[in-house]
């Protein structure tokens, strides 16, 4: 599919179907969702879908992940007409920063880091990231927002995978993601049968 072609029949997930497959080998997400991100309605559907579960939910903040959290998490801010907070891997701030550490989807150690003048007790968050795979890297982010006294309103993703960590988000907090229940398993298993499963 064209990356930028919109189909005229826009079922949901419909921009599944612009993710690319790897090509480079297993250090690279074997899937890359920011190719539907290059397509202004996809990018659109996509949050509307996200969107869809906090409709009725107070939010004061959207909040997303380095790095590719940022380009999602920035259109779901755009979209509710609210401010977005970066979550930085450590070293990037120039400010005053909390720290946290945890381990990534590749099972390395590293360190995340938010600004102080933001966060505050009562504030609520919508945590966004790309993808959820281990569920490490967003397990931090909840205890950096928790940390400050803010409420994580919810979790959003394009996919969730059903990992233990992936599991433990899904059971504490409120999620969205764009995946059909009849393809998670083959999310989890990350091999997806055939892209036709994607409607292309």
């Amino acid at each position: 599919m064209d990356a930028l072609a919109v189909p005229a029949d826009r079922h949901k997930g419909w921009y599944l179907s612009l993710m690319a497959p790897n090509t480079k080998g297993p250090t690279f997400a074997w899937l890359d969702p920011s190719r539907l991100y290059c397509n202004s309605q996809a990018l659109a559907d996509c949050v509307k879908d996200l969107l869809s579960p906090f409709h009725n939910d107070t939010i004061d903040l959207v909040a997303g992940i380095d790095a590719m959290g940022f380009i999602l998490g920035a259109s779901v801010a755009t979209t509710l007409g609210k401010g977005f907070l970066a979550i930085r891997k450590a070293g990037h701030l120039c400010v005053a920063t909390q720290n946290q550490s945890y381990t990534d989807y590749t099972g390395r150690e590293k360190t995340m880091e938010v600004r102080l003048d933001v966060l505050k007790p009562g504030v609520r968050v919508l945590l966004v990231d790309q993808w959820i795979e281990t569920g490490g890297t967003m397990k931090a982010a909840i205890q950096l927002v928790e940390r400050f006294g803010g409420t994580v309103v919810g979790v959003a993703a394009v996919a969730i995978e059903n990992t233990e960590g992936g599991k433990w988000i899904k059971e504490k907090y409120k999620f969205s993601h764009c995946i059909p229940e009849e393809l998670q398993s083959q999310i989890d298993r990350k091999h997806l049968d055939s892209f036709k499963s994607f409607n292309i």
